[in-house]
């Protein structure tokens, strides 16, 4: 399903999400970790996008994205382990 923003540009919305990001609980960080990825392999929002929301270097954003799936790899691991 494609991101539609209607009262924000992708920009603000990335911000938001940065921002989102940042100030979240763990449980929200890997929800919004999830979404971010998602949305940038979608085509919805570019790598170029976040990294400047995060004020973040080339290496700096690739480190932080690479951690992000780490958090996703391992919720994923906790997910299917429930009920054994």
């Amino acid at each position: 399903m494609a991101l539609l923003l209607k009262h924000q540009t992708t920009e603000q919305f990335v911000a938001r999400v940065r921002a989102a990001y940042r100030d979240g609980e763990p449980p929200t960080l890997v929800k919004i970790a999830r979404f971010i990825i998602a949305r940038i392999q979608s085509g919805d929002i570019t790598d170029a996008q976040c990294r400047t929301a995060f004020g973040l270097s080339a290496a700096q954003w690739t480190t932080l994205k690479n951690k992000m799936q780490a958090l996703i790899t391992a919720d994923n691991t906790v997910i299917s382990a429930v009920g054994e």
